[in-house]
């Protein structure tokens, strides 16, 4: 054998062995880059839950003290955002989640029809604890649902 088919096959083997490396190489940068990804839709998801939260507080602070206009509006607004959520990030939320979201939403749009048709009266003591009460449940929803968010961020 000459020396250049020598040096040919060694080039050869080490051309392979660099292509391998290569290869491992992308592969780990694109499992990083999902991984960036996911954590990225991870925080934004978080950060959704998080504006939902507020409004539900909002929701309950207009309700408690008869702002029943304002109330209305941010029981739309929070309606909006609950019916995104379970479909836009249907890969980060497991069913169960999905149908707690989608039940929280029909509460607050049957809660802002109700708070729509009495926008000029005064609510009676018994339909303020009802309207509240649905918010509280609400909220607990919302915050057990942004707490597991928050866990898998951790993670």
């Amino acid at each position: 054998m000459t020396s250049f088919g020598i040096i040919a096959g060694v080039a050869s083997i080490l051309g392979l062995v660099a292509s391998v490396l290569a290869f491992v190489q992308a592969k780990r940068a694109s499992a990083a880059a999902k991984e960036a990804r996911d954590g990225i839709i991870l925080r934004t998801l978080a950060d959704e839950f998080e504006l939902a939260c507020t409004r539900i507080d909002q929701l309950l602070d207009f309700i408690a003290h008869g702002r029943l206009a304002e109330a209305a509006l941010r029981a739309g607004e929070l309606a909006s955002t609950l019916s995104e959520i379970p479909y836009r990030r249907r890969a980060y939320l497991n069913q169960a989640r999905r149908n707690d979201l989608i039940v929280a939403k029909q509460q607050i749009e049957i809660l802002e029809r109700e708070l729509s048709t009495g926008r000029d009266q005064l609510l009676s003591p018994e339909q303020k604890t009802r309207f509240m009460t649905r918010c509280y449940e609400i909220r607990e929803t919302l915050r057990k649902n942004l707490g597991t968010i928050k866990g898998e961020m951790e993670k």
